[in-house]
């Protein structure tokens, strides 16, 4: 029978790229069929690195849209399992879409068709062969994984963990996203609650996943042990060969600070994802450049020389450097003030009505201060990742240009590397006119915001807490007496 329009339907999925079946070999043999047989080709169909579990296939789809609109006689593929690995799906072509629309199928290897009795109880047999082989390679792949965590690699796949690349089955630091994940653990340590490293983040930075988008994503990170050079699967923890973004010191520490304030969850504590103290995260010395935290402080009876009940101890904003955790202090010695955290709240709170009670000082604060600039860390690494990636594309080129690497290759390979450069050229352009136009708050932002929180003095805690951080960028505390500094984000 001489078939007038032939679909060649050829596929190679992950899985199975070791057996051989590449999308040139596939073709190569099908043409070569279709010449013996003096058959005349339609069109090709082609399917590179989708699997045969299911259907949901691009050149599948367009077969099965030419197969309904008349222009296909017959389909001709490689191997039965080409078009399917599951039973059910290989039989559901066949006897729902090909046979009811007069298209025949025929597998090259197998060397049958459906236009003959015998072939189409063939093709239910195979179809059973086709299933067990899949079934034989998720067991494989189950094996596998074990085996590649005992080795001490990640057990792969299309969403590596923030901070790093999979590349060539390997755990690759990514430079850009690694830098939040150290930022954030930093910043966790240096008093900041889980939720104001999620606004802070999600506010300056992207990753591959597009953006943070809840407060949990930070926590998640912040106790994943992937970033200390350990790899876990099926609840079992192995040492990993990639490259640690976090050294276990720092880790462990978090994990303390993180273990203490979840446990001592209650009114009197806080909650790993929001600060306990209205200023929490917003306060910096003016003298050494540490971070300042709140500490209850007792005091002792000046007759008795005993400390007093804790319910009439106060609490203070210290300075890290003076009397704080010594990773956290920026010099070796500082005779910065502490100050009373009810004082200062007071003092912040006032601040933030005169704003509301006199229309005019939004407009003197904004005359008689400016903004400071920054080194912007976040556009070196950008700009150093485009590079290394506009890297990678040179060298393909230089490859297929002296031969080394077919046309049909370079494709695969060269496009989600310029697919990552303009996403990095993107973001870069964002960071770039976020400098040239400070992302701050408008006058009229400013009001809605303090028309917002009407009465200050009956807002609970957690109010109070959202507006001064919808206001105030950084505080600082200056060695002067009762002297500090606003930095508002209305500036």
């Amino acid at each position: 029978m001489r078939f007038l329009n032939v679909a060649l339907y050829v596929r190679v999925s992950t899985d199975i790229q070791v057996d051989g079946y590449s999308i040139d070999e596939q073709l190569e043999r099908l043409e070569k069929y279709c010449d013996a047989k003096d058959w005349i080709i339609y069109n090709k169909y082609i399917d590179p690195g989708f699997t045969g579990s299911n259907i949901n296939r691009p050149g599948l789809t367009k077969l099965l849209q030419d197969i309904h609109k008349g222009k296909i006689d017959l389909v001709l593929v490689y191997k039965l399992d080409r078009l399917s690995r599951s039973q059910k799906d290989t039989l559901y072509l066949i006897e729902e879409e090909f046979l009811p629309n007069n298209v025949d199928f025929i597998s090259m290897t197998e060397n049958f068709d459906t236009s003959t009795p015998f072939g189409r109880a063939m093709i239910g047999i195979l179809s059973v062969f086709a299933q067990l082989e899949r079934e034989n390679i998720k067991t494989r792949l189950a094996m596998g994984h074990v085996g590649r965590a005992k080795a001490g690699y990640w057990r792969g796949g299309a969403n590596p963990p923030i901070g790093y690349d999979f590349v060539d089955g390997k755990l690759v630091i990514n430079e850009y996203e690694a830098y939040q994940v150290r930022l954030m653990y930093k910043m966790y340590l240096e008093g900041e609650s889980i939720y104001s490293i999620f606004m802070y983040i999600r506010k300056h930075f992207t990753n591959r996943y597009s953006s943070y988008r809840t407060a949990k994503q930070i926590g998640v990170i912040l106790k994943n042990r992937i970033y200390i050079g350990k790899i876990k699967y099926k609840g079992v923890e192995y040492d990993g060969i990639h490259e640690p973004i976090i050294d276990i010191d720092t880790f462990e520490k978090v994990q303390k600070r993180y273990k203490e304030i979840s446990s001592k969850w209650s009114d009197h504590y806080r909650s790993p994802f929001k600060g306990k103290y209205l200023l929490t995260g917003l306060l910096f010395c003016g003298n050494c450049g540490a971070r300042y935290f709140a500490s209850t402080q007792r005091r002792k009876d000046k007759t008795t020389g005993k400390y007093i009940k804790s319910t009439e101890s106060y609490v203070y904003y210290k300075c890290y450097t003076r009397d704080g955790n010594k990773a956290m202090r920026k010099a070796d010695y500082c005779k910065n003030p502490t100050i009373r955290v009810d004082k200062l709240d007071k003092v912040i709170l006032d601040e933030i009505k005169k704003l509301k009670l006199n229309p005019d000082r939004l407009e003197q604060i904004i005359n008689s201060e400016s903004e400071k600039k920054v080194e912007d860390v976040e556009l070196t690494i950008l700009k150093n990742k485009l590079a290394d990636t506009q890297c990678k594309i040179d060298k393909l080129m230089e490859l297929y240009t002296i031969g080394t690497i077919p046309i049909t290759e370079i494709g695969d390979r060269i496009k989600p590397l310029y697919e990552a450069k303009e996403k990095i050229e993107l973001v870069i352009d964002i960071r770039k006119k976020k400098l040239q136009e400070p992302d701050k708050l408008s006058i009229s932002e400013t009001k809605d915001i303090l028309d917002q929180f009407a009465d200050i003095d009956n807002l609970n805690h957690n109010l109070k807490r959202e507006l001064v951080q919808s206001l105030i960028k950084r505080i600082e505390i200056l060695p002067e007496p009762d002297s500090i500094k606003i930095y508002w984000k209305f500036v």
